[in-house]
């Protein structure tokens, strides 16, 4: 059990990477809370993974629901090893076309939202002189494309606040790594995957030949969480299948 006894958040957990977080997480032997927007997916989360997840619903933007998170977690387990940022949105518009509501949401939720709960488990952490935090980032915080700017842009700074928070705090035991993975096959990405001619051109970029699943940055999720990597922080590690090789 490589996270026996450890006690982890996880945001986005009701879909995709979160949910396959989650799962693998509880199968080694953490105890999970996990957060999102819509209770009936948490609900069927909890009933999937057992007894050692609690759901906890809210809006990751709203500061009260944030402490709400917070103060479950610690009423319920007493402490919170494992922070996963992976509660996220993706947005494509060309930068001249953009409303500002699309920019602002896109930081929001992608980067601002990241900062404020990360401010509230910090303390804890602090306390206990140990923590792991994972955020799911992007290979678009580390290169650009086009029509995509606001997610560029908060992916970006998402990969600085990750290195920021290991320079800050690894005096306290607390370990910050960022995740940047590819196309992975989600929910959020399914509408884009079923363009089967773009998927063709877009295969080329991949020398692994393929995308990715959420499983396959789960995987990367638990070892960073995990005390096997007790020597890595501050670090942006692809998870692309070879993409930001080329």
């Amino acid at each position: 059990m490589r996270l026996e006894n450890k006690i982890a958040i996880i945001t986005g957990g009701g879909s995709g990477i979160g949910l396959s977080c989650a799962r693998l997480f509880c199968q080694e032997g953490a105890k999970v809370v996990i957060f999102g927007r819509r209770q009936d997916r948490l609900e069927n989360a909890v009933r999937e993974i057992g007894d050692n997840s609690l759901a906890v619903s809210g809006d990751i933007t709203r500061q009260e629901d944030i402490k709400k998170l917070v103060e479950t977690t610690l009423n319920t387990y007493g402490r919170i090893d494992i922070l996963v940022n992976s509660a996220g949105i993706f947005t494509g518009t060309p930068l001249h076309e953009m409303k500002d509501d699309e920019w602002d949401t896109a930081l929001d939720i992608n980067m601002n939202g990241v900062f404020k709960l990360t401010r509230e488990v910090l303390p804890p952490m602090i306390r206990q002189k140990s923590g792991s935090i994972v955020n799911i980032s992007s290979i678009l915080g580390l290169v650009a494309a086009p029509g995509t700017s606001a997610y560029n842009v908060s992916k970006g700074a998402l990969n600085q606040f990750s290195r920021s928070l290991a320079v800050e705090y690894g005096v306290s035991g607390i370990r910050s790594n960022a995740i940047c993975p590819g196309l992975i096959a989600t929910e959020m990405t399914q509408e884009l995957m079923d363009d089967e001619d773009l998927m063709r051109e877009w295969r080329k970029n991949y020398p692994i030949g393929r995308f990715g699943q959420p499983e396959d940055v789960a995987q990367a999720c638990l070892f960073l969480a995990s005390d096997e990597s007790s020597f890595i922080t501050g670090a942006n590690i692809p998870v692309d299948g070879g993409y930001t090789a080329l």
